[in-house]
């Protein structure tokens, strides 16, 4: 009876120690295949070659019109504001493209290759704000620059920052009319067109005005080469030009003598395309 016994329970232990060894097998495997899986989900795949979209002669040529534009119609904005005393400029002008995952537990994707170029020109001035801005206003208008998607034009922007809303009280009302006549509108050509946009600018008393694309009210970047981005595993970048302001002397020799900054910003998307690695789902460009 006890040899009996003591096969019966030889025989469990066989049993036993085979399903644990399954068991561990399969813990093994699966944990190597969540290895597997995290590591397939956090690699970033091959990066698009942005160097060679900033090379490419139809990107060259395309800048140049980009160029070109920007002064053109700087300079048109800036002819209808003789009052205004020109001061400084600065240039962002970079390809970029960048990987990220669109939700949790999605692979990274690469963004394709965006060549942009934002200028922008800033002058001082003084005088009544309102006739400032409604000779700013005539003067896009004429050259074919609408407020972005039937927005308002600067002198509706001015008369809205300043509205104290419906069944305002008298303190209200006293607040609204004593803020700071700063506004800042976008322009595009039309419809279809958001590939370009003028931005005007302005800042009362203190601080610079605000135009997207520029990183010269940037309070991250130290120095006028300082520059926001750089080449690592997730992001690709080539600089075209690079130019920012200073922006606290600029500030500073503003309102010493002047009450009002204006900002002319020019944007550009000039250049895009995915070389060389699969961008957005898509296969490369060339």
């Amino acid at each position: 009876m006890s040899t009996g016994g003591g096969s019966a329970w030889a025989g469990v232990r066989r049993v036993l120690l085979t399903l644990s060894g399954v068991v561990v097998a399969g813990a093994v495997i699966l944990v190597a295949v969540v290895l597997w899986q995290l590591h397939d989900l956090t690699t970033v795949p091959p990066a698009p070659d942005a160097s060679a979209l900033a090379r490419a002669a139809d990107t060259r040529a395309a800048r140049d019109r980009a160029v070109a534009f920007a002064d053109e119609q700087t300079g048109l904005v800036r002819a209808a504001a003789p009052w205004a005393e020109a001061l400084d400029s600065s240039v962002a002008d970079l390809c970029e493209a960048r990987a990220a995952s669109g939700s949790f537990g999605s692979k990274p994707v690469w963004s394709g290759v965006m060549c942009r170029r934002t200028t922008v020109l800033y002058a001082a001035f003084d005088g009544e704000i309102e006739p400032r801005l409604a000779e700013l206003d005539r003067a896009l208008a004429g050259v074919g620059w609408k407020p972005r998607s039937g927005g308002r034009d600067l002198v509706r922007e001015l008369h809205y920052q300043h509205s104290p809303g419906g069944d305002a009280s008298a303190e209200q009302t006293a607040e609204a009319l004593a803020r700071p006549n700063s506004v800042a509108v976008d322009h595009t050509r039309g419809a279809g067109q958001n590939s370009v946009t003028l931005t005007v600018a302005v800042a009362d008393g203190k601080g610079l005005p605000r135009i997207r694309g520029s990183w010269d009210d940037s309070s991250t970047l130290r120095g006028p080469d300082a520059k926001p981005y750089a080449d690592g595993e997730s992001e690709r970048v080539v600089y075209q030009d690079w130019r920012r302001v200073d922006a606290e002397a600029l500030q500073a020799k503003t309102y010493a003598d002047h009450r009002y900054l204006l900002a002319i910003g020019v944007t550009q998307l000039y250049a895009a395309g995915c070389p060389g690695a699969t961008c957005n789902g898509s296969a490369p460009s060339w």
